[in-house]
């Protein structure tokens, strides 16, 4: 597998970025900071420093004085007012990617006060029990621990990590992993009462950071993998998304299991379309694409998944940190 493959799935992220560098969903201008920097990574594995850099600075240029973002916009009306702890902090990622990749540290060290910044905006959302609240708006902190951000989180922390001893040359004040696999069985998760076992994404995310009992890979797969069309976002929809099967195939393949991984992402592969793009998802009881989009960051997602299982860069990759 090579990169000449996806090379219109990255083209589709770059048609849906504005002049000012945010990447959209779709055309129908919808965006947040989380997806937008899912698609900066996909663009540091092709390269495509001048759309990366227009990505990076839009994230700059609309932080607060806090180092957070807001959750949601459309069309660059807020729609989601509030901040998220992960949305600013997955920046990290793609600035790790990039540097993997052309070993330029004086670009990201121009940076290290707004990376700063935001790192500590995420860390303020931590509550004593060492797991971080879900949002903050006016009222504030919404009380309620969620299991994927928590792990987006981890990831975030672990790139910053890499970041201050790589390239910042900063003292590192956070170089323990944030959770460990018997605190995603608390219950401090989840204490809005919504049972988020449903959700694949809850399920396979603790193994993105290690955190993931592989004695239930059997369990996860059986419960959410549909045999020749990917992972279902959710148990009982007959519905399969491609973002949620490619994440999937990245945490089957860091838990040692590269060839159930493998088997997952040619399911994957058979949903591209004739021009080379990827649908949000397959409901495979009515036969149709559903919703009726192409979103950048399902795009960006396989792109990610098939660099981490095929090593399309020939560099290390930021989410197998």
């Amino acid at each position: 597998m090579n990169k000449e493959i996806f090379l219109h799935a990255k083209d589709w992220i770059i048609t849906n970025q504005k002049n000012d560098g945010a990447i959209c969903w779709d055309e129908k201008g919808k965006f947040d900071a989380w997806d937008h920097s899912e698609c900066l990574l996909a663009l540091a594995i092709f390269e495509e420093w001048a759309n990366f850099d227009k990505g990076l600075e839009y994230v700059f240029n609309n932080i607060n004085s806090e180092g957070l973002i807001i959750s949601e916009t459309i069309k660059d009306k807020v729609t989601k007012d509030y901040y998220e702890p992960h949305h600013a902090a997955y920046i990290f990622l793609p600035l790790v990617q990039k540097y993997m990749i052309d070993g330029d540290a004086s670009y990201i060290q121009k940076y290290q006060e707004k990376l700063k910044l935001i790192f500590e905006g995420m860390m303020k959302f931590r509550d004593t029990d060492g797991l971080f609240f879900w949002a903050l708006d006016t009222k504030g902190f919404a009380d309620n621990s969620l299991i994927t951000a928590s792990c987006s989180i981890e990831l975030s922390r672990r790139a910053y990590s890499f970041l201050c001893k790589n390239v910042l040359q900063e003292e590192d004040q956070e170089d323990t992993n944030f959770f460990n696999l018997e605190i995603f069985h608390s219950s401090r998760f989840n204490r809005d009462g919504i049972d988020r076992t449903r959700f694949s994404m809850d399920s396979y995310y603790p193994y993105l950071i290690d955190c993931g009992d592989v004695d239930n890979i059997d369990q996860l797969l059986n419960k959410f993998y549909v045999e020749g069309l990917g992972i279902k976002c959710v148990e009982e929809e007959p519905w399969v998304t491609i973002a949620e099967s490619s994440e999937c195939c990245i945490a089957l393949h860091k838990a040692g299991k590269t060839a159930e991984a493998k088997k997952i992402f040619n399911d994957v592969m058979q949903h591209m379309n004739k021009d080379g793009i990827f649908p949000t998802g397959y409901q495979y009881k009515l036969d149709i694409n559903w919703p009726d989009e192409h979103s950048t960051w399902t795009n960006a997602a396989a792109i990610i998944a098939a660099d981490c299982l095929y090593d399309l860069t020939q560099k290390d990759k930021a989410l197998l940190l």
